[in-house]
């Protein structure tokens, strides 16, 4: 079959030349040196829709299309007229990446910055710059704070706007663009989705749609050895081919003609079994320098089981991606598929939603998930989130996704569902009331009156397409935080208290606030147990599920009950949840009294990623704690305020000053103090023995760290 070269496509395109009149020759140059000759068709239809003015847009167009150029071209216009950009994206690895890649732009000048932690934090350093790259529920919290530098943001970017669909990330996008619209130009991207045309509405935007990929995509299905290949989009067959075998012999069949597969697989367990076997079938390469560097340095941070699991697929051209993994140890993966190390991937269905990463063939080896009490097919807009990485520009003529069958029947299924289903239209979840509470209390910090509150809501996308009265939920949820003590209501005046104010500084869940408050206002002493467990109750803590064989958590229990702040009678509904929280408290107490990390993964069925998810949640909540205890004058203000270094570390009382100096983590710290150095006096006293214990390089640059 003859597939049209990519760049066949663009030698159809306008030359970048053409943009030097909107954003300047220089700024031209610098896309000439980035490879970038010839805008596409998109990129093309965006200018003559008003990417150079002040239009709100919408551009939903397939992954690898142009989009984030499109989003680069409008903010550099907004810059040189002497304005200032928000860059808003879902993930932190995702901002990491658009920061590297908007640094270009600092050889004309532009200042790049990036932000995505510390909720509490104004981070007024970003006012100096003109691209600032972000997470949304960031951005919402640097409004809350009140940086200065937000009044004078003249143009927000949303990355991946679809992401109003997620219950989890969803409503904070939602209040951050509601909170934008008709004060600041708007540009929201996504890939290809049924309702774009409705937000768009939304957003009084300009739409640009298109279906057009700079690598053609063809679509298929592998079933009894034959791979079928279809015109993306319709059911016409382009090529059938036997290869043979399972689905090993398709990830064989790319490799060996050049290419780089992405494998999605249901589980994480799923995903690294696959990894382990492609790696041990067919990937017996001579183990190359590079591969054994992005091995070595994935042994860096943690060396258990998982990681040495990973190490070793690495060494043989093979990698599995997930969620448990430490961020470093996924980014060191990531890099080196880039760079053609690894030549498979095997993930579970967050690296769709990631990362940019193409593949020449992208393989769904199950299209069922597990959730609740069943297996159900995945959605069309996952489905699409995952083919969208086939086809890598500039390197292959064309991008194949692939799903892995059994039967004659899923055959039929998948065809019908996913080649030719459509996409699901992207619906609000702010109705939640969770939601509504976070955000009724920081529009109250801003809004004077209920009718003000109400009328911020009628703008939402919620309201847009559902158009339900909003007022009985927002006066419901305002009696509620009056309850609590964060807000007063008179008549239809609104005004937060000073704990309201710092609650939704502090940006937790309400009930959050509400449940430290109450809580310290009963007791003046806390344990180590009391006190995590206390953080564990909460609505925003991640809790750890109660499994089989964790009769422990229930012999624990009777050994700290008097120490605890709540526990709920065996008998009631809330008696398996709370177990859950306890669980969750036992491993954190077990991290800061320093159990090796290894072992609490063992012993919490846990990875070493989910053990420092839990860990960074565990310290912004405590942080959380401290701060409402020092407003209330609390007596153990000061404990919890040791507590916050301690979960961060993960480091006994006694360490915390050690830990604290640059390069100096738990096990360092340890090994020091058991030297009898203690503290950052006797570590320069004893200047001679602290190189022999943790090296001469660590304690150098422990001291310049201190300022020595």
């Amino acid at each position: 079959m003859d597939f049209k070269r990519a760049d066949t496509i663009a030698g159809t395109s306008e030359s970048v030349d053409s943009l030097e009149e909107y954003i300047s020759k220089y700024a031209v140059k610098v896309l000439k040196e980035r490879g970038i000759e010839k805008l596409f068709p998109p990129q093309q239809l965006a200018v003559k829709k008003g990417l150079f003015s002040d239009r709100n847009m919408v551009v939903a167009v397939p992954t690898a299309s142009g989009k984030t150029l499109i989003a680069e071209l409008a903010m550099l216009r907004e810059v040189l007229k002497g304005g200032k950009c928000l860059y808003v994206v879902p993930l932190r690895a995702l901002a990491a990446e658009k920061y590297e890649d908007f640094r270009s732009w600092e050889k004309i000048g532009l200042r790049v910055g990036i932000t995505t932690g510390d909720y509490e934090s104004k981070d007024e350093w970003l006012g100096e710059c003109d691209i600032i790259v972000t997470t949304a529920e960031k951005a919402d919290s640097l409004i809350r704070n009140r940086s200065s530098w937000m009044d004078k943001v003249t143009c927000l970017v949303v990355d991946e706007v679809h992401l109003l669909d997620s219950a989890k990330r969803g409503p904070n996008l939602e209040i951050l663009m509601s909170r934008m619209l008709n004060r600041k130009r708007i540009i929201a991207l996504s890939a290809t989705i049924p309702n774009a045309k409705e937000i768009a509405e939304w957003l009084k935007a300009e739409l640009v749609e298109s279906d057009w990929r700079p690598v053609p995509l063809y679509e298929g299905v592998f079933y009894g050895g034959k791979l079928e290949l279809y015109e993306s989009g319709s059911l016409k067959l382009v090529e059938e081919r036997k290869i043979g075998g399972d689905y090993t012999s398709l990830v064989r069949d790319c490799v060996e003609s050049g290419g780089q597969v992405l494998v999605f697989d249901s589980t994480r367990r799923n995903a690294e079994s696959t990894a382990v076997k492609l790696s041990s079938l067919f990937f017996s390469f001579e183990v190359s320098s590079k591969a054994e560097e992005v091995a070595e340095k994935i042994l860096e941070e943690n060396d258990g089981e998982m990681s040495r699991k990973l190490a070793e697929c690495v060494r043989r051209g093979v990698a599995f991606h997930h969620a448990g993994l430490l961020g470093s140890q996924r980014r060191e993966v990531e890099k080196a598929f880039r760079r053609g190390i690894i030549r498979v991937i095997v993930s579970t269905p967050t690296l769709a939603a990631g990362v940019n990463l193409p593949a020449r063939r992208v393989i769904i080896k199950s299209y069922h998930r597990f959730s609740g009490y069943a297996s159900t097919p995945i959605k069309v807009m996952e489905y699409k989130q995952m083919v969208g990485r086939a086809g890598r520009p500039g390197m292959d003529e064309k991008g194949e996704a692939v799903v892995v069958v059994n039967t004659e029947k899923a055959k039929r299924d998948v065809l019908r569902r996913y080649l030719m289903g459509e996409a699901e239209s992207v619906q609000s979840k702010l109705g939640a009331e969770s939601c509504i509470r976070f955000h009724v209390l920081a529009l109250a910090s801003e809004l004077k009156t209920v009718e003000e509150i109400e009328s911020f809501f009628e703008s939402t996308f919620f309201f847009h397409q559902n158009e339900v009265p909003v007022w009985f939920e927002i006066e419901r949820t305002l009696r509620k935080l009056e309850g609590w003590g964060f807000a007063e209501v008179h008549g239809k005046e609104v005004a937060l208290t000073s704990l309201g104010e710092l609650v939704s500084r502090l940006y937790i869940d309400p009930m959050t606030g509400h449940i430290f408050f109450s809580e310290l206002g009963r007791r003046e002493e806390f344990s180590e147990i009391a006190a995590l467990h206390l953080i564990c109750r909460t609505p925003d803590m991640e809790k750890l599920y109660l499994r089989r064989d964790d009769d422990w958590v229930e012999e624990l229990l009777f050994s700290v009950y008097d120490e605890l702040t709540y526990v709920p009678s065996a008998s009631s509904a809330e008696y398996d949840w709370f177990l859950e929280e306890l669980k969750t408290a036992s491993c954190l107490y077990d991290w800061i009294n320093e159990v090796d990390e290894d072992t609490i993964c063992e012993k919490y069925s846990m990875a070493p990623g989910d053990l420092r998810r839990i860990v960074e949640t565990a310290e912004w909540l405590a942080n959380a704690l401290y701060r409402i205890a020092e407003f209330s004058g609390h007596t153990a203000s000061p404990f919890f305020s040791s507590l916050v270094t301690r979960i961060k570390h993960g480091v006994k009382e006694e360490l915390i000053e050690l830990v604290q100096l640059k390069g100096i983590g738990r096990a360092r710290a340890r090994k020091l103090y058991r030297a009898g150095i203690r503290d950052l006096k006797t570590l320069m006293e004893k200047r001679e023995l602290a190189e022999r214990v943790v090296g001469r390089k660590v304690v150098e640059n422990a001291l310049k760290s201190a300022g020595f």
